[in-house]
């Protein structure tokens, strides 16, 4: 779910840093959603506020009624259409009662309406009052100001569009000072320049080519961001004419006599600058009159924020909507990838059993190889997303021939292309080095999944080409490119963005027709970008794509053709007669598996059922087994458990005989008694970094994924007995 996990956790945090409270309520009055700022301003938590909201309330609020029916009213109204206002008295966690002002609205979502409450936090308006009225030469003055701006907040709750809201708050403020001209210029940062946001004037209009660039006097009169604590500056003039400076000639020019400058401040940067102008007259400004044009410009600056937070809010719905819309279909999608080979499985499997025919067995056998690769591919791209989403997933650098590894790659899909009779072309350059380090199961599954698209979606005697680059190389690190192409069907331009996200698939028909999970692109993308790479497409609809990307790997040590003939003699030795090992499992039917698939490997195999029976067994004999193949999850006694006692009882046999040793008088290291740690590997379909992290801490050496793979399993083999 990579980027739409991304945009998922970024659209949450915005609503949770709304400068306001808000609360969402369903048509039942439930609360069912409220972002971090009410439940810090009431110090609870989110599940006691959902929980106890009507207990947030005192008895009865201070015009006498009663908090809870009156509150429930109100969400009725709002919820019928009205939009509200009501002031509101909370009761914090620490008793604390603390005056809100509430407006209440709703909203539709898909077919349901929701209520909103927007909580405004009126303790710092209280305090103001309070204030203005102990200062009784300015009380007419202050109460005069907070009525406006209070008529200027509640206009901004409103659902009507914010440039009108602003407009209007201007002419007031304009007709409140009686100015000539209120103005709001928003500063261009990339072109160094200001430009004319919101404006009223007395005449009706301000003529825009009298509108000066101010980017440099804003720039240097206000810091770039303003921090809590900080102060808003304030820039006024009293007379243009009388100055020296060269910005206020230009404005004497265009017959700005007087001004008051404060700057706007959206998300703590400096978004632009409000200004009150006068026209053709000198004029004195009052303290009183400076610091409510800084109060007045924060408070349409918080206007701009909220506008801003809304949209991005009404975004994070339809992002979210068009997610969960992703992953409905993708889980019906699933449902059919899955399905479809298990269904291949059992009635291939009940063809198999009733079939006399040899020829006829095989093909159904066939059959349920090919189902049961295709549903383990389905399962692995789960997990990795699952992984990668959950932070889980990790590259594992190692060193591999790179030709060696395109090669299994083209060996792998080559059946399709032949079946499709396909041309495959490969072009490698000479420059890349042969031996890499990087994790080759990553760039392999990314080239698989690449090339298996171009096979899927080319028609048949179509063409496609892989084409493999060395970009160059900086201290040791190489880039590498990938690139693969197709004649096939081609993607729409309006498809290409959504490539890459989780969930999604070119065309809604693609999974219908071709098949897929929709998650091979999201999880290539993933890993290209843990390697510090990028992955890309070229396409035109009906013509083709080239999907490419590049990695960054290490220059490894190159090998001598007598060096990795003696390596490769090694790696290929299958034959374990005259090793024991032991296999504890509590599946019979994995037990049968295992048995056949090393019967050829003429390795003699004894077998526990549970991990109380393998430690009695190898105490009866700690000499007897070269290695244990463990399971994990097992009834009784578990393979964590299992491996810890083995663990303890060898450390008590080393103990043992060091002592025996010593009083015999032995010095050799090599003596049988001693005991050598038997390796012990664990063998279960756990296989998440925790779950081998686990494994590895109990005690066990090493770790096989179930389903087994066959290579790797003797692989295991040949590290261990063979070294």
């Amino acid at each position: 779910m990579g980027n739409e996990i991304d945009n998922y956790t970024y659209n949450k945090a915005a609503f949770d840093l709304l400068p306001i409270g808000v609360t969402i309520f369903d048509e039942n009055m439930q609360i069912i959603e409220c972002n971090n700022t009410i439940l810090n301003l009431l110090g609870t938590t989110r599940e006691y506020y959902i929980e106890h909201f009507f207990d947030l309330s005192p008895e009865y609020q201070p015009n006498g009624d009663n908090s809870r029916e009156k509150a429930l009213e109100a969400m009725k109204r709002a919820l019928n259409g009205e939009n509200l206002t009501i002031e509101w008295m909370y009761l914090s966690a620490k008793g604390e009662l603390i005056p809100f002002e509430v407006i209440l609205s709703r909203t539709k979502k898909e077919d349901r309406y929701l209520g909103l409450g927007y909580q405004f936090d009126m303790r710092h308006v209280k305090q103001m009052t309070e204030e203005l009225k102990k200062q009784s030469a300015l009380l007419k003055v202050r109460l005069e100001q907070q009525e406006l701006i209070s008529e200027i907040s509640r206009s901004f709750v409103s659902s009507d569009n914010t440039q009108m809201l602003v407009d209007e708050a201007l002419a007031k403020l304009g007709h409140y000072y009686k100015a000539t001209n209120v103005i709001i210029q928003k500063l261009d940062y990339e072109n160094e320049k200001t430009t004319l946001a919101y404006n009223w004037s007395e005449k009706n209009k301000i003529n825009k080519r009298e509108i000066l660039n101010v980017y440099e006097l804003v720039k240097t009169s206000f810091p770039e961001r303003l921090y809590n604590s900080a102060t808003v500056p304030i820039l006024s003039s009293a007379d243009t004419s009388i100055s020296k400076a060269s910005y206020l000639d230009e404005l004497a020019k265009i017959n700005v006599t007087a001004f008051i400058c404060a700057p706007l401040y959206v998300e703590g940067k400096l978004w632009g600058m409000l200004a009150v102008e006068q026209s053709d007259l000198p004029r004195q400004w009052t303290d009183s009159e400076k610091s409510f044009a800084a109060m007045t410009a924060s408070t349409i600056a918080g206007a701009i924020t909220l506008d801003i937070y809304n949209t991005k809010l009404k975004d994070a719905v339809t992002e979210l909507t068009a997610a969960s819309k992703a992953k409905s279909e993708f889980l019906s999608n699933m449902s059919h990838e899955m399905r479809t080979p298990m269904n291949a499985i059992i009635n291939m499997t009940v063809i198999a059993k009733n079939s006399a025919e040899i020829e006829r067995k095989n093909y159904a056998l066939d059959k349920i190889g090919e189902a049961s690769s295709h549903l383990l591919g389905v399962i692995n791209d789960i997990l990795d997303m699952s992984k990668i989403e959950a932070n889980k997933f990790e590259i594992v650098p190692v060193e591999f021939n790179f030709e060696k590894m395109l090669g299994s790659v083209i060996n792998v899909v080559n059946f399709r292309v032949e079946e499709k009779y396909q041309k495959l072309s490969v072009n490698i350059d000479k420059e890349i080095p042969k031996i890499l380090i990087g994790d080759d199961q990553r760039i392999s599954q990314i080239t698989a999944n690449l090339l298996g698209n171009a096979v899927k979606f080319t028609p048949e005697k179509g063409s496609i080409k892989l084409d493999a680059q060395f970009m160059g190389e900086q201290d040791g690190t190489c880039t590498i490119q990938i690139s693969i192409s197709d004649t096939g069907i081609g993607i729409s331009k309006s498809h290409q963005e959504h490539l890459f996200q989780s969930f999604h698939q070119a065309e809604s028909s693609t999974a219908r027709t071709y098949g897929g999970t929709g998650l091979g692109l999201s999880i290539s993308k993933s890993f290209v970008e843990m390697m510090g790479g990028t992955i890309w497409v070229n396409s035109e609809y009906g013509k083709g794509s080239t999907f490419a990307f590049t990695v960054q790997v290490k220059r490894g040590k190159e090998i001598n053709e007598s060096e990795q003939l003696v390596k490769t003699n090694i790696e290929y030795s299958n034959d374990f007669n005259g090793h024991h090992i032991l296999l504890v499992e509590d599946m019979e039917i994995n037990r049968e598996i295992v048995l056949m698939l090393l019967e050829s490997t003429n390795i003699k195999i004894d077998c526990a059922e549970n991990g109380l029976q393998a430690v009695e067994m190898f105490i009866d004999n700690p000499d007897k087994y070269e290695i244990i193949f463990m399971d994990v999850h097992m009834p009784g006694m578990d393979g964590y458990e299992a491996t810890r006692q083995i663990r303890t009882y060898e450390e008590k046999l080393r103990k043992k005989n060091q002592c025996t040793s010593f009083a015999a008088g032995e010095t050799r290291s090599d003596n049988r008694n001693s005991h050598k740690r038997i390796p012990i590997i664990a063998m279960t379909a756990n296989v998440f970094k925790e779950d081998i992290e686990n494994c590895i801490n109990s005690g066990m050496d090493s770790h096989l994924g179930k389903p087994l793979d066959f290579e790797l399993v003797m692989q295991k083999l040949r590290d261990y007995l063979i070294s």
